[in-house]
This record gives C-alpha cells, structure tokens and sequence, in this order.
C-alpha cells in the first residue's frame, strides 16, 4: 500500500494575515513608485528650496540642526518635527526630490500598517471576547489597501511639503492603536490606563510637532467612545474617569480655542487677503465637504488635482444652488451617523470620523478653500463606511456576499488604477504642469506653473522654442479669473532676459493687480522677480518702471515683506545702500518677530560701517531663539561686527555710529 506525502502544514492565521499586509505595501510602493520622479512644486519651495535654514549638513552644529527644526513658514508653530526629517533628508542626499518623495512613501506605508492595526482593533471593540477572527482581519486588510491606494491621499506622499500632513497622521494612528488597545484592557478589567494616557496625551503632543491636524486626535477618540464604547467598563457602566480625562482634553480646550479665536476671525483684517468673508468660507465649504466625499469615495482622474483655487465661492444658500443642497447632505450624515450608533457603529464611527476630520480646515479659520490632503484621515472614515457595507452588512448574508466582495475589488482596482495614473502625471513636471493646467483652464497656479516650467526649459536662451511657448502660457494666465501679478513679473523677467522688448501693458497689469487688494504671496513673489532683475544676474530693467511699481505697492501697503524686497532693489539695483538701510529698518521694526528682518538689518549695518548699531538687531535675533537656534547666527554676526569694528586707542571707547 502506498504511503501518501503528508499535507504541507497551512499557514497560521496571523502569518497569512501579515503576509496580506506584506504584499498590501508592496503593492503601494509599485502604484507610487513613478512618481517618485517628479519635481518639487508649489509650497516645496518657500519650505524647503528657499528655506536655507533647512540645508544643513551631518558635520553642522547642533544650533544649525536646532534652527533648521524651527525654520518653517508655514505655522507659526513652526513644526518642527517635519522641518527635522526634510533637513535629515538634505544632509543625507541634499535636494533631491527622489528621496524625499521616497521618505514621504515610507511614511506613507508605515500609516498603512498602523491603519491595519487599527481596524483590527476596531473590529475587535464591536465584537468583543470574540477573539482574532480570520474574517475581521480581511476587513481590516481591505480598509488599510482601500486606504492606502485611495488617491485623494495621493498628495501626501508626492507633494513633498504636505509629510508634514503624513507625518503627524503617523502619531494619530498609532496614539490611536495604543489608545484602544487600552480601553480594550480596560473592559476587560486587565488595567490599560498607561495605553490610554499614552496613546491621547503622547500621540497628540509627538504629532502636533509635524502638523496641528494631530490636535484632532482626542476627538477621534471621543467619536470611538460614542459609537463603539460609550465610556464602558467591566462592570459596564460609564467610568467617571474617562468622561473627566476628556472634559479635560476635548471639552476645555474646544472652550479656550474659541474663546481665543472667535474674536480674532471676527475683527477687521483677517480675511483681508482672501476674496470671500466668514460667512461666504462657511457656505463654501459645505460643497467642498461633498466634493470632498465624492472624490475620495468614486474618485475621477479628470477632478483630482494639486491646484483648486478656481473653485467657485458661495456667495448665498442659493449662489450656486448646490449650497444649499450640499449642507443638507452634510445635516443627513450627521444625522445619519446619530442613527446608526447602536445598529451599525463602525459606519457610525466612519461618518463621525469624516466629519470630525475637518473641524480645524472647514469652519472659521481663514485658511483657503479646497487642499486634497485634508482628507488623510478623513478619508479613513469613508473607507470604514464602505467595509462595513460591502463587507460586513453584506456578508451577514450568502446572498449578498459574493456581490459586497466582488464591488469591493472593483473599487480597490479603481483606487489603485486612479493612483497610478495620477503618479504618471506626477513623474515628470512638464507632464504635471500640462496635466494640472488642462484640469484646472481657470486656475491662476496652475497656468501660472505652466508657463514657469516653459520658463526654466528655456533656460532664457532666445533661441530655445520653450520662450515663444512661455510667452504664450504667459499671455493665458494674464487673462484667467483673478489671475496674480506673477505672469507679468514673469513675462518682464524673460523679455529682459532674452532681449525682446517690454510690452507696457505688462507694467500696467502688474501696477493694477498690486493695487487692488492686500498684497499676498504672490504679490511679493512678483515684485521679488523684479528686484532679482539686476545687472550681477545678467538681467537689466528701466529703473523709473520699477522703482513706480514699489512706490505704489507701499503707498497701498507697508507691508514689511515688501519694505525687505524693496531694500534688495535699492541696493543691487539701484545702488542705493542709503535708501536699502531706511528700508530695512522699517521692516524690522514692523515684524520684529521675523529673523530675517533681524538678520538683513544687521548685516547692512555692519557692511555699512556702523557695526555698533547691529548690537540691538542681533539681540532681537537672539531673542526670538528662545531654544538657542539663532544662537550660531548671532554669534557669526558679532563676530563680523568685531572684524568691522574700528580699534579704539587705549583708554579710549569708540565713539557712536555716524
């Protein structure tokens, strides 16, 4: 008789479940992978390109790490968590996007499985005492890919500045995952209350330091109470130590927030450089909410984009029309979400989760409309939403089970297929400025960067047939819905650079833009063109134009920004050190908080003879490194200071500056 081979022993549970996750990241690493290609764009370049306090290197000091930690200008928390890893990234490979995309997609895969333990968990808290069950753990699997490959997350990993969005969502989920964890323990009276204060007060404190979106994560956790829990215990009862803990951590500080900030958003200024009001934010982001939800849930290559500022503002309930219908869908989640508690609380949660995930970029802050990358949580809830339809009210029956898994793979294809197109068009920056600017036709940026790329593959070489095609793109974003004064600081900029003439119309658009409003970012970015126009850079422009242009910007504004740039131009360009040093002064006493400031007047000084009068600069300098991260530079100014200071004969002190 023959002897039959045993059977290969089956993998255990837990191993197929890890080897699920396994090829779940390798998956998003191939879906990504081209666009790791890609170029720098939009707000990399004032936080990472033009941030040179984030180029330090492995033999700098720990002053120069220490400000390169707090040199961003996108909070005035500074982040400087994120700031760290980008200046990580700079010492180790400088400025290569390629590692810095791929830093952001091995954050990105390490959200994955932190999501995956998550879910598991969160399955875990519905089902309680029913241990690892196979089939909670392929819902958890398909939450974290659906996740991982939705593309509206897309934005996160590719546009390199928002790790800092990735990156605080990596101490959310994780104080999340260690928070449940522990109110798990705590139901099931093993203790847990290290896991509990650990996964609020440590993830939210580690998170806020790479983006404030990590505030939010105690309120995540509240939402987990309401549907899944509801401050329970062994003995089943709500336990007054919870409710206290997130009195203190949600409620108090919701209460002081306002109290700080309703004032503010109400006074006169706030929305200054914005063309919408309070109220008119408020009703617009209602249709954002709902794009937001279209986008994420049945995403459409053609609408997913970096660029929205030509996104229509509402400017009534009924202007446009889907005003109003967008805040009635958004009243029918939340109470839909109420209804749902007790019959289907992971969908419950989902909503919860989604709605709650925009409380800081959808209300009353003057922050602008529409970001993608706003949705990195959000965008989580609407994938519990969907595993608990397709796969668990599906699944309670054979009927409708094999139909929930086969709608849940076509999405799953749909994410992954949308995501890897999206990273084609990320691959190349020509093919994104092209994609960006055949999306968005209305859109200031994103023709803008069109014409911009032209630009830089012309090299201003007149011969090149990039500058016809720039001057062409140029001419489009001139003629675009509050187009910025950038296309025609930049067509004067490539016209003076390749020899042909200047167009008169072009001094006139960029006068009457300035002159409209408050001047913003790209204001200034328009007149820090013109003032790098000078004869060092091969650039020469008519000086009475320009000088007209800055006059006429701070007639309307003194701005202190505008005052710095100003100052370059009077002293490169008009060879004025007198006129560039009175400049200066002004800016830094308008912003004394800004080290720039404080650093470029004090250089002047010196430069200028007048070395005893940087001493009050510098210590404001000083000052404003309460954590020693100016130190190094205050010292490297005094010590030019001494190299320029006159020798006194003995006895005798040097006398006052002229």
């Amino acid at each position: 008789m023959p002897i039959r081979p045993a059977p290969a022993p089956a993998l255990s549970k837990a191993a197929s479940g890890w080897l699920g996750i396994a090829a779940l990241l390798l998956v998003v690493a191939l879906v990504y992978w081209p666009g790791l290609r890609g170029g720098f764009v939009f707000d990399d370049y004032p936080n990472i390109i033009e941030n040179t306090a984030l180029h330090v290197g492995w033999e700098s000091g720990w002053r120069d790490w220490l400000a390169a930690a707090f040199s961003s200008p996108a909070s005035a928390m500074q982040r400087p968590l994120a700031s760290l890893t980008f200046a990580i990234n700079h010492a180790a490979t400088g400025l290569d996007p390629y590692w810095m995309k791929a830093t952001n997609l091995g954050i990105h895969l390490l959200n994955a499985l932190l999501v995956f333990v998550l879910c598991r968990l969160l399955l875990r808290a519905i089902r309680p005492g029913m241990g690892t069950d196979a089939r909670d753990a392929r819902i958890a699997l398909w939450i974290a890919a659906a996740w991982a490959l939705n593309p509206i997350n897309l934005m996160a990993v590719l546009f390199v500045v928002q790790r800092m969005e990735s990156l605080c969502h990596t101490f959310v989920f994780a104080g999340l995952a260690m928070y449940l964890a522990g109110r798990l323990r705590l139901q099931a009276g093993h203790g847990g209350w290290a896991l509990v204060l650990g996964g609020l007060l440590g993830g939210t404190a580690l998170g806020v330091l790479a983006k404030e979106s990590a505030a939010l994560l105690p309120v995540y956790a509240l939402a987990i109470e309401w549907a899944l829990l509801w401050f329970g215990t062994d003995r089943g009862r709500p336990d007054r130590r919870l409710l206290a803990l997130f009195a203190c951590i949600v409620v108090l500080p919701a209460v002081v927030g306002l109290w700080w900030m309703v004032p503010q958003v109400l006074g006169n200024g706030v929305y200054a450089t914005r063309d919408f009001d309070l109220g008119e934010r408020l009703l617009t982001e209602g249709r954002v909410l709902v794009d937001y939800l279209r986008w994420t849930l049945l995403p459409n290559l053609g609408q997913l984009s970096l660029y929205h500022d030509d996104y229509v503002v509402s400017r009534g309930l009924l202007q446009p029309p889907s005003t109003l219908v967008a805040l009635l869908m958004l009243a029918g989640l939340a109470a839909a979400a109420a209804w749902l508690r007790t019959r289907r609380p992971l969908m419950a949660l989902g909503l919860a989760w989604f709605l709650c995930a925009h409380l800081l970029t959808a209300t009353i802050w003057p922050l602008e409309l529409v970001y993608e990358h706003r949705n990195y949580f959000a965008s989580l809830g609407l994938c519990l939403v969907l595993a608990d339809v397709l796969l668990r009210l599906a699944g309670d029956s054979d009927r409708f089970r094999r139909i929930g898994v086969l709608l849940a793979m076509v999405l799953l294809l749909l994410y992954a297929g949308t995501t890897a197109l999206r990273a084609l068009e990320w691959s190349n920056p020509l093919r994104f400025a092209m994609s960006e600017a055949a999306k968005h036709p209305q859109s200031p940026r994103a023709t803008y960067d069109l014409a911009r790329d032209y630009i830089l593959l012309s090299g201003f070489d007149p011969a090149s047939p990039y500058v016809d095609e720039a001057f062409a793109a140029l001419e489009r974003a001139r003629q675009v819905p509050r187009a910025t004064p950038l296309p025609e600081s930049a067509a004067i900029l490539l016209a003076a650079r390749t020899g042909r003439g200047i167009d008169p119309d072009w001094w006139r658009g960029l006068e009457r833009k300035l002159a409209a409003g408050p001047i913003g970012a790209e204001g200034h970015n328009a007149l820090g063109t013109l003032a790098k126009c000078v004869p060092v850079n091969q650039c020469e422009l008519p000086l009475a134009p320009v000088v007209a242009v800055f006059e006429n910007a701070l007639a309307r504004q003194r701005h202190p920004e505008t005052l710095s740039i100003y100052g370059n131009y009077a002293l490169n360009g008009l060879r004025d050190p007198n006129l560039a040093l009175r400049l200066w002064q002004e800016a830094a006493e308008r912003a004394p908080h800004v080290v720039q400031y404080q650093e470029t007047l004090a250089r002047m000084l010196i430069a200028s003879g007048r070395p005893d009068l940087a001493a009050a600069p510098i210590a404001r300098l000083r000052n404003l490194g309460q954590l020693g991260q100016n130190e190094a530079l205050a010292r490297e100014l005094e010590r030019l200071a001494q190299e320029r200071s006159p020798v006194a004969p003995e006895g005798q002190q040097p006398g006052p500056g002229p």
